[in-house]
């Protein structure tokens, strides 16, 4: 089964499947590109219980041995998980790729290309899943390439495609592995991996907020932002990133126009979620950015029903270990427009994530605008229908 990047897909469910080969693939295009592939076994909070969690080239092999690294090639790497040894601590196995020293030496997974991700049932060699990916990343040292999670009794998998800025500093500090960037930590981190590790440009403190009602914070302002709808209902939402740029261009990225990466507005959507689930807007320069304002449109064929009610929710994660979440707190029956969060890059170091949720009136199918002071209205855009 072919995946795209945020699908999730079964991968015992109706099999009889207890051990996975999972191998992870790429090209350096003729360039000494050092890439390391890691796994990190997470508990119910995404986190990983303690340094032995963590397995690459220098410790392969789970303490239960549920999971074990049998081959690390210049291009390829083999990890196989046996599902019946995992230990109930470990909800999650996180699958990751990193440039040694990428930071040091100029080099980024933007130079790197035909990554891919593949699961095959180890007893019988079926391919249960094919992740392609890699197109949209840049400068990049680190990635989180899939999930393989436990999820009501069986496992399943969830295309990831996440890049990071950091290396595996970021990485470890991401998943609940403490690396600072004084020289104790860093040696540390280094007597783990056996070999030198770029220190991060300097250290960002890790962050996971639920913003309270009309609540901002500021986070650390990144070379890539990622933000998520998120609900849980049938119905189909879609997630709308109004935008200005630093030159004063005003749009929208939606199912419709959903973006360029490497051109104005870099800003790109991840496809068009048809059901329950989650959309994702990618903002690939914020340095080019001044304000995005995400926010929920429910099409007229969903009916009356509260956006709360759907339990939908912004997620902004800035790559950097920084999550912020801004989730709905009013009943509204009858709007079809909802604005959730808005983020501020016009700081140099640091962007402002503001809980802003505003509903559109009862049965106006007018979008919002927002202004080039940051500001924005709802009821005055151009009327959607879908």
């Amino acid at each position: 089964m072919n995946v795209s990047r945020g699908q999730k897909v079964p991968i015992t469910k109706g099999r009889n499947v207890s051990e996975l080969v999972v191998t992870l693939e790429w090209q350096n295009n003729n360039q000494p590109i050092e890439i390391d592939a890691a796994a990190f076994l997470l508990n119910e909070e995404n986190r990983c219980n303690g340094d032995e969690s963590f397995l690459f080239y220098g410790q392969p092999v789970s303490v239960d041995q549920s999971v074990k690294q049998v081959k690390q090639g210049d291009n390829l790497n083999e990890t196989h998980l046996s599902l019946r040894k995992m230990s109930p601590d470990t909800q999650k196995v996180a699958f990751t790729l990193t440039i040694h020293e990428g930071e040091e030496k100029g080099q980024n997974f933007g130079q790197v290309s035909s990554l891919s991700l593949r699961i095959a049932d180890k007893a019988t060699g079926e391919n249960l899943v094919t992740f392609a990916f890699g197109e949209e990343l840049t400068k990049e040292t680190a990635i989180v390439v899939g999930e393989v999670y436990l999820h009501n009794g069986d496992w399943k998998f969830s295309a990831v495609g996440s890049g990071f800025f950091g290396g595996l500093a970021a990485l470890c500090e991401n998943f609940g592995i403490e690396v600072e960037s004084n020289d104790t930590k860093k040696e540390h981190l280094e007597s783990m991996v056996s070999a030198p590790v770029a220190a991060t440009q300097e250290a960002v403190v890790p962050l996971t907020v639920t913003l309270k009602k009309k609540e901002a914070i500021s986070i650390r302002k990144s070379e890539k932002v990622v933000a998520t709808l998120e609900w849980k209902s049938k119905k189909d939402l879609d997630l709308y990133c109004f935008y200005v740029l630093k030159d004063g261009t005003e749009g929208k990225v939606y199912y419709r126009t959903p973006g360029h990466a490497n051109k104005q507005p870099y800003i790109t959507l991840d496809g068009d979620a048809k059901g329950a689930g989650k959309e994702t807007v990618i903002v690939h320069k914020p340095s080019e950015l001044k304000y995005v304002l995400f926010s929920a449109y429910s099409a007229v064929s969903n009916g009356i029903g509260s956006f709360k009610s759907m339990k939908a929710k912004a997620v902004v994660d800035n790559q950097m270990g920084q999550n912020v979440t801004s989730p709905l707190f009013e009943k509204n029956n009858f709007a079809y427009w909802v604005a959730i969060a808005k983020i501020d890059f016009t700081d140099a170091q640091d962007m402002s994530v503001s809980h802003v949720e505003k509903y559109s009136k009862s049965g106006t199918e007018r979008s919002p605008l927002l202004y080039q002071d940051g500001s924005f209205e709802m009821n005055v855009g151009p009327i959607e229908f879908k």
